[in-house]
């Protein structure tokens, strides 16, 4: 089924699990993590209510009893296993991003990513996947531990005042839970949500629910 591509002036994007497919080897990582520190692997459950959340607030529900410096030094461990499956599968931009970010390039729509990814990350991202092709780096909003993380809207607030966009005119694409709840408390005008089978579905008359990128037709 295709979805034509509602137009507005700005369009948000969320990285992990919307323009990069690495659910899997998030997962994977932070199970590696929680069985080493806590015996037991991130359950189905718990991966649902953390996805979309910071390192940091990940870390603490994991121990929460550690300084803060055995929990950095935790989230740069999860950070480096997770970077190594990344690289070792080859995984690329998803299915129909590359296409679909030329095209608003093409036509001068302001472009932003708001995601919950370390900087660190996002630092390897951006000449790792060419991102500086579709997005000025001061657009590229991750890492922020001054704003609350989804699904609290601000880090989309925030978005939203630097490329000059008001909510009735801004259009966000996601995939987790907490991604689309704090995209919809901001007021967009849509959220197109990229969702995995087996997630539950978002019944909201302002969430289109697509597979990838590929479902989305571009008016002229």
């Amino acid at each position: 089924m295709s979805f034509q591509l509602l137009n507005a002036d700005g369009y948000i994007f969320d990285f992990n699990g919307t323009l990069f497919w690495d659910s899997r080897e998030n997962r994977e990582a932070w199970s590696i993590i929680f069985s080493k520190y806590r015996g037991t692997a991130l359950s189905d459950e718990e991966f649902a209510t953390l996805n979309g959340r910071t390192d940091e607030e990940t870390v603490l529900y994991l121990a929460p009893d550690e300084s803060e410096m055995k929990r950095i030094e935790i989230a740069a461990e999860k950070e480096m296993i997770y970077k190594e499956l990344c690289l070792s599968r080859k995984i690329s931009l998803s299915p129909g991003a590359e296409e679909i970010l030329s095209s608003l390039k093409a036509k001068g729509k302001k472009l932003a990513i708001a995601s919950s990814a370390p900087w660190i990350n996002m630092e390897w991202y951006i000449p790792e996947y060419g991102l500086e092709r579709f997005f000025e780096r001061e657009n590229i909003i991750a890492g922020r531990t001054d704003i609350p993380s989804k699904p609290d809207p601000a880090i989309f607030l925030l978005a939203m005042k630097q490329i000059g966009t008001d909510p009735d005119n801004t259009i966000v694409f996601e995939d987790s839970a907490s991604g689309v709840k704090a995209a919809l408390s901001s007021g967009v005008k849509l959220v197109y949500r990229i969702k995995e089978k087996g997630l539950e579905s978002i019944d909201d008359s302002k969430v289109i629910e697509i597979q990838s990128f590929e479902d989305i037709k571009e008016g002229r």
